[in-house]
């Protein structure tokens, strides 16, 4: 038997109907729900007089047209009205009465429910809801602080990266090499699927690491790809992770079929005088130490991102609950977004940040799941540490992104308000100041350098605007494809950033 649940209306009556509530799986409850007869007949009698006081029906004065007559004419549109009002009524007594939080929108069509011309109205529907489970204490986790050394071979790897990034970028006839970027139509074939899709004007890159495609992981892309030349098709496979946000794909093969329409080749600026002009520093001397400063200044980003993981690794070892992959999969876009701000606060290059988002669309269900379990976990240590987030917070997070990759603030802001994300960099701000504090609380300890000994970070005191403005010169220098755009897909197409047209 369900409870009696009853509330009061606009006015002051009970409004009352049966809802009983029962669990059908990990993270799932149905709810069915009965509205008695009367209820029915006294929510159609309060619209039917509403709405003779101001239906129009030829022949009579407005306000006198006969009931039976104003049935006819308008009875599908009061029927439809009611059943909606009747759904509203009974929605919110299952939120006053039941605390679970439900996830997502309700497995519901609200087009499907008739409203009966006799008896009772039964219906019921399923609901993803959060799972319970209790914080461990937050207070003295014990958290190891790496200690990184900024050296020689590190501001080597950094002065060929400037290098590459001042570049220039050529179209070639030959065969594609490692390291070369690729532009292609790419026909994606479902196992099971009549009708294909097609992602147009697509960049892959040449790599012994293998890549991507729509959210499929393909180890071959790289050895698939490699002496390809421009009008030639190359074909790969790879399986779907459960995890994909399109239920076509999920643990299905897809076949890909790559249709190269040019390769692209990166030439890395020269380390002379007139690269050393356009960055407006004197020499190599003097663009290696900015270079270092800004290592140092990421350095400390890395950090305090080792001591973060310790702190999820703590809490998921603490925390026990079962999460369906089809649960994942269906947040999927949460926890993209939720990874794709903080590669961002992190500084690192818009291309990586893209590659690192599609890698994280190919991975396996585990890791998925896993990262959909942080975000969960962190909602409530945000909640118990009373964590808020302030506009202005929410603003130098925008700025902040905007000057690294030299975007106007008030652009940045205006897409994500469009694309109704703000709410989301809400949520990853407190996350991240949840962190922070935890931090503050923890027993810190020295830990092993990136070399396995324990040596410390050389400071020096950083020019950031210089560094800053270095960084940007070679942005400004490089004149190759954007290799930051998703590809543009015929059907579906999930955004993962906002635009770059503004840059």
């Amino acid at each position: 038997m369900g409870d009696q649940a009853v509330m009061n209306n606009d006015s002051d009556k009970k409004f009352e109907c049966t809802i009983n509530v029962e669990d059908t799986g990990a993270w799932k409850k149905k709810i069915t729900i009965e509205i008695p007869r009367k209820e029915i007949d006294s929510a159609l009698g309060t619209q039917y007089k509403e709405l003779r006081r101001h239906a129009e029906v030829p022949g009579f004065r407005k306000g006198r047209a006969p009931q039976q007559l104003v049935e006819k004419r308008f009875g599908g549109e009061v029927k439809d009205q009611t059943k909606l009002r009747l759904l509203g009524q009974a929605f919110e007594i299952v939120e006053e009465k039941h605390s679970f939080e439900i996830l997502g929108e309700p497995d519901f069509d609200p087009a499907a429910i008739e409203l009966p011309a006799t008896g009772d109205m039964h219906f019921e529907y399923e609901v993803e809801v959060r799972p319970e489970f209790e914080l461990p204490e937050l207070e003295g986790i014990k958290v190891e602080k790496p200690l990184i050394e900024v050296d020689k071979a590190k501001v080597d790897d950094a002065v060929l990266e400037l290098c590459n990034r001042s570049g220039t970028t050529d179209t070639v006839d030959g065969p594609a090499k490692e390291n070369d970027t690729v532009e292609a139509d790419v026909t994606v074939i479902i196992k099971g699927v009549d009708e294909h899709e097609v992602l147009s004007g697509i960049t892959l890159r040449v790599s012994k690491d293998g890549g991507a495609i729509a959210g499929v992981a393909l180890e071959d892309l790289g050895k698939t790809l490699n002496g390809a030349k421009a009008g030639d098709t190359k074909k790969t496979k790879g399986t779907a992770p459960e995890t994909h946000a399109n239920e076509a794909y999920q643990n299905n093969e897809i076949k890909f079929e790559i249709s190269v329409t040019s390769v692209k080749r990166m030439h890395p600026a020269e380390l002379n005088k007139d690269f050393f002009a356009q960055l407006g520093v004197p020499g190599e001397e003097e663009l290696r130490k900015y270079l270092e400063q800004d290592l140092e200044a990421k350095a400390d980003k890395e950090v305090r991102q080792v001591m973060a993981r310790q702190i999820d690794e703590y809490l998921d070892g603490k925390i026990d609950f079962e999460l369906p992959v089809g649960v994942a999969a269906r947040h999927s876009a949460r926890v993209l977004q939720s990874r794709y701000y903080e590669l961002l606060n992190m500084g690192i290059p818009q291309e990586s940040v893209s590659e690192n988002i599609e890698k994280l669309r190919a991975s396996t269900g585990e890791q998925a799941i896993k990262e959909l379990k942080r975000n969960i976990i962190m909602e409530d240590v945000v909640s118990k540490l009373e964590i808020t987030v302030t506009d202005p917070e929410v603003n130098g997070w925008i700025y902040q992104i905007a000057s690294q990759y030299d975007r106007r603030p008030e652009k940045v802001r205006d897409e994500l308000q469009a694309n109704g994300r703000l709410d989301e960099l809400k949520s990853q701000i407190g996350m991240e100041k949840a962190i922070d504090k935890i931090l503050e609380m923890a027993e810190v300890v020295d830990g092993p350098g990136d070399g396995g000994a324990k040596t410390a970070v050389k400071k020096r005191k950083t020019t950031k605007k210089t560094t800053k403005k270095i960084a940007q010169k070679a942005e400004d220098n490089k004149d190759g494809p954007d290799e930051k755009a998703p590809a543009k897909k015929t059907k579906k197409t999930v955004k993962r950033k906002a635009s770059e047209s503004d840059k």
